[in-house]
């Protein structure tokens, strides 16, 4: 940015911020949520600063200020005057020289308590505007509240592939998300409020587009990709029911204008019912060494495992039956070389026990073969009586959905050590399993 410009601006800025040190910052209620010290969330209706009428009653004289250095921004970034500006695929709109001292007020407030800065200070507002204006891409940052996993601060950050990582999430995000002033609330209030966030901030290019601009693929769909693995992983590392993620908050990682990005929450996702998944410090570790194997997975593999999170996520238990035996047939059903010929439910029930030694496997054959007609029974129709035999044990429905999932959870634990491409998918992988070849 040129010194002319920069002047013009630090210039405006400054009437702006002797009138506002004028006038009472107003004030506003917002709903504030804290963790407290047993690891739960509690709220409380506060005075903060306002947000939604700080610039108002001074909209004219930020007009007047903004008019004195437009025709510098126009010469030397016409771009931003003639066209919308946006980020691909998440809209935008057009750019208005005022924006900029409407949002350095508001980042003045937030960074400094208010707008008696100091030279330095100035400055590195300053810095931060020529920058955005000089490189051609802005940082943002993506936030997904993780639903139904619980644990204390004192859990580390883990890393999952793509970039994205996952950390105890700040009273100050769950505030931005599920509180602040309830007139202007976008999100209703959680019955359970997160304790971890996953996070991707990455570079996205600024994008100018004029009405035939063809439209752009979203910026987010590879972090959403990496996050549906996150999920892939949390649910196949422990028993611990449905988890998710509360869509993604898209938020600016530094100073950048006209963007509309305040608020914008994408993909809600599917249904993810209240549940508790424990993760300790101890396992963080452990849980980001296992997300590794995710990162590259074989569709086989990577449709058992969306299996066993929607099999999690289901309200009735015979839904969750048919979603784990289905997980469980992508895996002991898979043909290749030499075609299998015979009863699928017979080669199911006998691949399954050709995993387990020789003093388990009449058990083994025996549960997989029962939850195999539990399966057929409920995808053809029929009427699951109110308990059914598995292994020989009366079991009621609610008792067998987490027995299914667990058995397709550790049937996918044996082969996602090589989740590039498992063991069974070398030819005649079953046949050679069942005559302990």
């Amino acid at each position: 940015m040129k010194q002319p410009i920069r002047e013009a601006i630090r210039k405006a800025l400054g009437a702006l911020f002797a009138e506002l040190q004028q006038t009472p910052v107003p004030q506003e209620g917002h709903w504030v949520y804290q963790r407290n010290q047993t690891g739960g969330w509690q709220g409380s209706f506060v005075e903060r600063p306002g947000t939604y009428s700080l610039i108002t009653p001074h909209e004219k004289l930020i007009e007047q200020l903004s008019n004195e250095f437009s025709p510098l921004l126009r010469a030397d970034y016409p771009e931003y005057m003639t066209k919308l500006v946006g980020l691909p695929g998440a809209g935008g709109g057009k750019f208005q020289p005022r924006m900029i001292l409407g949002a350095l007020a508001h980042e003045s407030l937030k960074r400094f308590g208010g707008w008696n800065l100091s030279t330095e200070q100035m400055d590195n507002l300053l810095d931060e505007t020529a920058s955005f204006f000089d490189r051609p891409t802005v940082r943002v940052r993506l936030l997904a509240p993780v639903l139904n996993v619980h644990g204390s601060t004192e859990v580390p950050t883990v890393a999952f592939g793509g970039g994205v990582i996952m950390r105890p999430i700040t009273d100050e995000e769950v505030t931005r998300f599920y509180g602040g002033n309830p007139i202007f609330q976008s999100s209703g209030r959680m019955f359970a409020f997160p304790d971890f966030v996953f996070v991707h901030e990455l570079e996205v290019p600024e994008v100018f587009w004029t009405p035939f601009t063809p439209v752009q693929e979203p910026f987010w769909k590879q972090t959403q990709e990496a996050l549906d693995r996150g999920i892939l992983a949390l649910s196949s590392f422990k028993e611990g029911g449905a988890v998710g993620y509360d869509g993604v908050h898209i938020t600016l990682a530094e100073l950048a204008f006209g963007f509309g990005l305040g608020g914008q929450h994408y993909w809600g996702g599917d249904h993810v019912p209240v549940g508790h998944y424990e993760l300790t410090a101890d396992e963080a570790p452990q849980l980001e060494a296992y997300a590794k194997l995710f990162e590259e997975i074989h569709p086989t593999l990577e449709m058992a495992c969306q299996r066993l999170v929607d099999s999690g996520r289901r309200t009735k238990p015979r839904d969750s039956i048919v979603d784990s035996i289905i997980g469980l047939e992508s895996i002991l059903l898979v043909e290749v070389g030499e075609r299998q010929r015979g009863e699928t439910r017979f080669r199911f029930s006998l691949n399954y026990a050709s995993l387990f030694p020789a003093s388990e496997r009449k058990s083994a054959f025996y549960r997989a073969r029962d939850l195999y007609d539990l399966r057929s029974k409920i995808a053809h129709g029929g009427e699951p009586r109110g308990k059914e035999k598995i292994d020989g044990k009366e079991m009621a429905l609610h008792e067998i959905a987490p027995l299914a999932r667990t058995v397709l959870r550790e049937t996918v634990l044996k082969f996602l050590p090589k989740s590039i491409r498992p063991d069974f998918l070398a030819e005649n992988y079953w046949l050679s399993k069942v005559l302990s070849l």
